[in-house]
């Protein structure tokens, strides 16, 4: 059975949020409390706007250490059969010209920039990049019942950093939801990546 190549990235994202909830918890507690902080009190939507562009970033580093890990597997196997250049050019009709021949075997490397330049919080977006790398997020139930409030959060995010929005009508209560919803729509991400490299 091969590796899991993703794993090691769930768990420590799946951290990172439970880490990223309980700052929330704390902060929602401050403001609730008899004697709320002023500071928080003062800067409530600063924090929320702030936690939740940290939700999305955290979400969005996820999927490009999911998709660069999973682009290297196909990026060894590649190596490893050691398949001629050329070959894999006349199959697949790229219509390779006598100056591009090469008579080595493929390597067709993936870097993170690659990775970086495609990959976004966004579900289609995501789900785009992921079958271009032969994972088909859409049979993952998790993904397919939670790619609308994903869209919907990283809209909302997109809106905050490019338009100054005020974000409030998110709470802390909201970010926790958010943060819920976003783990197994991650670890239906990361088993679908899984699976095909069985």
């Amino acid at each position: 059975m091969a590796q899991s190549t993703s794993s090691c990235p769930l768990t420590q994202y799946t951290e990172l949020f439970e880490s990223l909830k309980n700052v929330i918890d704390i902060s929602e507690q401050r403001v609730l409390a008899n004697d709320p902080d002023v500071l928080f009190i003062e800067n409530v939507n600063f924090f929320v706007k702030s936690y939740l562009i940290s939700v999305c970033s955290y979400l969005e580093a996820f999927l490009q250490d999911v998709a660069f890990m999973h682009s290297q597997v196909i990026s060894n196997r590649i190596h490893s059969a050691r398949i001629p250049h050329n070959f894999l050019h006349w199959r697949l009709a790229t219509g390779i010209k006598d100056k591009h021949l090469n008579y080595n075997e493929i390597s067709l490397p993936v870097t993170k920039k690659d990775i970086a330049n495609e990959i976004s919080a966004n579900p289609y977006k995501t789900l785009k990049l992921f079958q271009l790398l032969g994972v088909d997020l859409s049979k993952k139930e998790s993904f397919e019942n939670n790619k609308d409030l994903i869209n919907t959060i990283v809209t909302k995010r997109n809106n905050i950093v490019h338009h100054n929005d005020t974000a409030a009508d998110v709470s802390f209560g909201d970010l926790k939801a958010y943060i819920n919803v976003i783990v197994p729509y991650m670890a239906a991400i990361n088993e679908a990546a899984d699976e095909t490299i069985a």
